[in-house]
């Protein structure tokens, strides 16, 4: 339904109807309920009118038409419709606003392309910010934070038995090992990843369960035709978190043919849940671009051949952002080598995470870049109480640093004599290589502050961080503090105004100087060192 350009400005709330049926209109007679209140929109008193249960959006829509010329006679500026919702069926694109703590929680209508899904972003977008609304939250020191909700994003069919998920039955199986072989596709688009946040991975849960898993698969495989219902009676069980909780899972097929949730539970839909709100229209039109070429591909052909067992890698290797950037870049390989490449700039679009980057400081030819890594916080106390809660209780006092040494642009020695260190311990290390050169590889962990309910209340924080660059051999090396604050300890002047505010801020929170270094560094407890990181928390 359209509405004139001159028509009454209706507002639709979205509230539980007062009676449980409607007998009047069930017998054909329609019964709007009128009254007045304060309009939450507008602030203005306005007539407020309960609506009937209607039977077929074409009736619906000539209810509504009444109700406005009704509204318009009586000479009223807007109208305030609650009670029954709007009937649905194939014909209607049914988009809702709902309140969330903190947030206005949209759920769209589908698109049947990316092209028309990007527009309906972009509109959407264009309303929030006129609304006064942002898809992020911009704190004190620089941090770029999700808005409170999140960018989920649903793949389907106009119907259940178009679905993509039925048509091609080995797509969901693929797709499940797809996601366990790529990290990436679960971290670097989320902000609160892990087997404690809101989209777990299948293998962020027991041992056991995880075996299970592959058996499951495995009879798929076998199977010459799977149905829908033996489809998702396989493979729901272990779409679940730790707890248990299938609706908080990576992958949410609670609408994929549920046959305990009656009206909706068979729609033939998958929500992939590993996706933070985007900070623009155009990259969660990018993000969608992504799936349904993964689902295209899966569709036709299996990329990935049975789970990997990640292990400690899982929450070491794959939380820097540079094994998390090389992992979609092998995802989009595998796109491009199946005939579905991803246009470069879409492409571009998936990489950039600018926010992730603090700083950097020269010595000699040599660069250390510092950029926010991905931390795996835990739930603080009971796990079952806390699911039934609207919002659960973490520890975010830990942050992770990646930390990449290299040779600046022009310089022709090696990076093999070059040393970094933290807090005065020797960091580990490991040679890589990318698309501008050798560099060498790490992160360090750390607790920032001290909260008041948290794990390790015999831990102190450290307000900000040391970091030395020097070559073997020689004292005159380079210090590198990276301040929690600004580093004169004075206060911000209020939030930052945008993107580009907060991204000052976090340089100048970086402060290096040319120093001698007399002390030499020490080597870490074994305890506190990973493949990839030195937690500073166990030294």
């Amino acid at each position: 339904m359209q509405q004139r350009a001159d028509a009454l400005p209706l507002h639709l709330c979205a509230l539980p109807p007062s009676g449980l049926c409607d007998p009047l209109a069930a017998d054909g007679t329609w019964v709007v309920v009128a009254w007045c209140e304060t309009d939450p929109i507008t602030g203005c008193v306005a007539i407020a009118a309960e609506l009937p249960r209607v039977a077929d959006p074409e009736s619906f829509a000539r209810l509504l038409a009444v109700v406005g010329e009704a509204a318009a006679d009586a000479g009223l500026g807007a109208l305030i419709l609650r009670g029954y919702p709007p009937p649905v069926d194939a014909t209607v694109a049914l988009s809702t606003l709902t309140p969330d703590p903190a947030v206005l929680e949209v759920n769209h209508a589908p698109a049947p392309d990316a092209t028309t899904f990007a527009s309906a972003m972009r509109e959407v977008f264009a309303a929030a910010l006129a609304a006064g609304l942002e898809p992020c939250r911009l704190q004190y020191d620089d941090t770029v934070a999700d808005s409170g909700g999140a960018g989920h994003l649903t793949l389907g069919g106009p119907s259940p038995a178009t679905s993509p998920f039925f048509v091609a039955p080995r797509l969901l199986p693929r797709l499940v090992r797809y996601l366990n072989r790529h990290p990436a596709l679960s971290y670097w688009f989320c902000r609160f990843p892990g087997g404690c946040g809101q989209s777990p991975r299948t293998d962020e849960g027991t041992r056991e369960s995880f075996a299970e898993l592959e058996l499951a698969l495995a009879r798929l495989d076998r199977e010459p035709a799977t149905e829908p219902a033996l489809l998702a009676r396989t493979i729901a069980p272990f779409l679940v978190d730790p707890s248990g909780n299938p609706h908080r899972s990576e992958l949410n097929v609670e609408k994929l043919w549920n046959e305990l949730l009656p009206g909706r539970g068979r729609l033939g839909l998958v929500e992939l849940r590993a996706f933070g709100m985007a900070r623009s229209a155009d990259v969660l039109a990018a993000r969608a671009c992504l799936l349904r070429a993964l689902a295209a591909m899966l569709a036709k052909v299996e990329v990935s051949h049975g789970l990997e067992r990640w292990g400690d890698d899982l929450h070491d290797r794959f939380a820097l952002p540079f094994h998390l950037r090389r992992d979609l870049q092998a995802v989009a390989s595998d796109l491009a080598g199946a005939g579905f490449a991803l246009p470069p700039a879409v492409l571009a679009l998936l990489l950039a995470d600018e926010a992730r980057v603090l700083g950097s400081a020269t010595i000699d030819g040599v660069t250390l870049e510092i950029e926010q890594a991905v931390e795996f916080w835990p739930l603080v106390g009971d796990v079952a109480s806390q699911e039934r809660g609207d919002s659960r209780l973490v520890d975010p006092s830990t942050t992770r640093l990646q930390l990449t040494l290299r040779v600046a642009d022009g310089a022709r020695h090696s990076l093999h004599a070059w040393r970094v260190g933290a807090e005065g311990y020797a960091l580990r290390l490991q040679d890589e290589h990318d698309a501008h050169g050798p560099l060498k590889l790490g992160a360090v962990r750390y607790r920032t502050f001290a909260p008041s309910v948290g794990l390790h209340p015999s831990i102190p924080a450290l307000p900000q961080l040391r970091l030395t660059v020097q070559r073997a051999g020689t004292a005159d090396g380079l210090e590198v503090v990276v301040h929690g604050w600004r580093p004169d300890g004075e206060a911000y002047d209020g939030l930052p105004a945008d993107l580009e505010v907060a991204a000052a801020r976090r340089r100048e929170r970086v402060v290096a100087r040319r120093v001698i270094l007399e002390t030499p560094l020490q080597p870490p407890p074994s305890a506190a060192t990973t493949a990839w990181a030195l937690d500073l928390r166990a030294v």
